[in-house]
């Protein structure tokens, strides 16, 4: 099944780096690999990814942070999960 959303392609079995049928960049590769270390599930990585809207960075998603430039902020967010200062 190939699921479509904004400018996103993706084929479920596919892996998640693999997610939108080009090379990665490191900076959304990095925001990846954050979000697989919290959260396995390679489906809710990409919803989260796609339609999550962060409040503490403006209610933008990951993926339109990533789009602005803005990758750091994404990874600095991810990092605090991971160390407790979130849920």
């Amino acid at each position: 099944m190939t699921t479509r959303f904004c400018a996103a392609t993706w084929d479920k079995p596919r892996n998640i780096n693999q997610a939108f049928g080009h090379p990665l960049d490191a900076g959304f590769r990095g925001v990846l690999q954050l979000a697989k270390g919290i959260d396995h599930d390679e489906e809710r990585i990409r919803d989260w990814y796609l339609t999550v809207k962060i409040r503490e960075l403006g209610d933008k998603t990951a993926q339109e942070l990533v789009q602005m430039g803005d990758t750091d902020l994404v990874i600095g967010f991810l990092r605090s999960i991971r160390r407790g200062y979130r849920d």
